[in-house]
């Protein structure tokens, strides 16, 4: 199998203006903002425009909370018969000419030829879990 894409690490940070009611702590609202706290109002909904006019005169501004967030976009292949393979799970599986590959591309034995003696389990074959 050819990799025509590499497995990719993504990360950034998405802030949030937050704002709790005084009586209590565990309710409230958030906005999304820039780093610095702006809120782009104009970009909200007429809702979410109303809750940010309310928690402005009715809660206490718990200032900016960053919100880290990291993903993985999977590797994809070019399959022997040349449709692509994303290679996100232990089993990946073309859905043209049904070939098993495992997570770094590599092409797999046959599924009659797997079994408990090789260490897989149900889950794994039919990456269901």
């Amino acid at each position: 199998m050819k990799i025509i894409r590499e497995k990719r690490f993504h990360e950034c940070v998405v802030y949030a203006r937050v704002f709790d009611h005084s009586e209590d702590d565990d309710s409230g609202y958030s906005f999304p903002c820039d780093e610095s706290g702006n809120v782009e109002v104009s970009t909200l909904t007429p809702a979410a425009r109303a809750n940010y006019k309310r928690a402005m005169r009715e809660c206490i501004d718990r200032g900016v909370v960053d919100y880290p967030s990291r993903w993985t976009e999977s590797a994809i292949g070019e399959c022997h018969c040349g449709a692509h393979v994303e290679l996100g799970g232990f089993t990946n599986t073309c859905e043209r000419c049904g070939t098993d590959y495992n997570w770094c591309g590599q092409e797999l034995a046959p599924r009659e030829q797997w079994g408990e003696e090789t260490g897989e389990a149900l889950c794994d074959i039919e990456r269901i879990g």
